[in-house]
């Protein structure tokens, strides 16, 4: 029961957290390789040693002035794995964004066991900074088995999507066009500074504002090979990859474009459902679609496949798409 879980926490919270605080420095060097293995440290979280379920992460500033929304649900997933144990796998999570995050501070994730049975757990989890809420999350794990299955839909390849081999990188994409690219993002969209081959099926700059159906698809595979066997892991990093870019589905049917200095975007909830077992180290493809805007928010939906064809995610996400009045917007006279 929850009070088992207490006492599995209170054994994690003796351990410490240096691996974070070089996953950091790693994930923001300069000149070096960022590996896969460092996005693992990044996305993990350490106990909190004065109570049994709370858990602290290290920010990593990728350039945006701000903490990455997929780091903060990675890491509050990380929390509530470590709290509910090995014998339960996450199936769905679902999170609302209070506020932007500080890259300058660590973040803070309090545990709430809402319940736990025998097949299934579900735990509530805040990430805050300075004791200000950034992000609310409820996860719901479940014990392994077996039952009814199927999935509906083509996998990329059978719907005529390019195979990731021939596809650029998304660093391929961005290299013609790095002067557009603000200096602080540079090492962003480099090919070194991302653990992550991101190869979308189609490039859509961030800058332009051509207007285009909302439906969008992206490849992606760790850059190295992962440890066998630690589905936790790759749950994270799956986590942390779906928060690039479904947004951005929402805004192409419009004449604005992510990177125009009048629109205010920001991710204000987002879900990922599990339906299967993957690897992050396998190409993955999520195929995405925005069925509507409106009231200033987009909504888009996605799924993640695997190569071979099997539905194994499904995401959601609202944000926020506000367009802000300019001279250039406004009516003469």
């Amino acid at each position: 029961g929850p009070a088992s879980l207490c006492s599995r926490a209170a054994m994690l919270s003796a351990r410490a957290a240096p691996s974070l605080v070089r996953a950091a420095r790693l994930c923001t060097a300069a000149t070096r390789r960022v590996t896969a293995d460092a996005l693992v440290r990044h996305v993990d979280v350490s106990p909190v040693a004065e109570t049994s379920t709370a858990f602290v992460g290290r920010s990593v500033d990728l350039g945006w002035g701000r903490v990455y929304g997929g780091q903060t649900m990675a890491q509050a997933l990380a929390a509530c794995q470590k709290l509910v144990g090995g014998d339960f796998s996450v199936h769905q999570l679902s999170c609302h964004f209070l506020r932007g995050g500080d890259v300058s501070a660590d973040i803070r994730f309090d545990c709430e066991v809402l319940s736990h049975g025998r097949s299934f757990s579900a735990i509530a989890v805040r990430a805050s900074q300075e004791g200000a809420p950034i992000l609310a999350m409820t996860a719901s794990f479940q014990r392994a088995e077996r039952g009814l299955e199927h999935q509906d839909g083509l996998g990329p390849l059978a719907r005529g999507l390019p195979a990731p081999e021939d596809l650029p990188t998304l660093a391929d994409r961005f290299a013609p066009h790095l002067a557009k690219v603000p200096p602080r993002l540079r090492q962003l969209y480099s090919a070194e500074a991302n653990p992550l081959d991101l190869r979308p099926c189609e490039f859509v700059a961030p800058w332009d504002e051509s207007v285009r159906a909302p439906r969008q698809a992206v490849w992606v595979r760790a850059k190295d090979p992962l440890p066998p066997g630690d589905e936790a892991v790759h749950q994270r990093l799956l986590t942390y990859f779906t928060d690039w870019a479904l947004l951005g589905t929402a805004l192409q049917p419009h004449p604005t474009a992510m990177w125009r200095r009048e629109l205010q975007a920001a991710s204000l909830s987002h879900s990922v459902t599990f339906h299967r077992p993957f690897r992050m180290d396998a190409w993955l493809c999520h195929v995405m679609r925005s069925p509507s805007a409106s009231g200033g928010r987009g909504f888009a939906l996605g799924e993640v496949w695997s190569e071979d064809g099997r539905l194994v995610a499904s995401t959601s996400q609202e944000g926020l798409m506000r367009v802000r009045s300019t001279e250039r917007d406004r009516p003469a006279g």
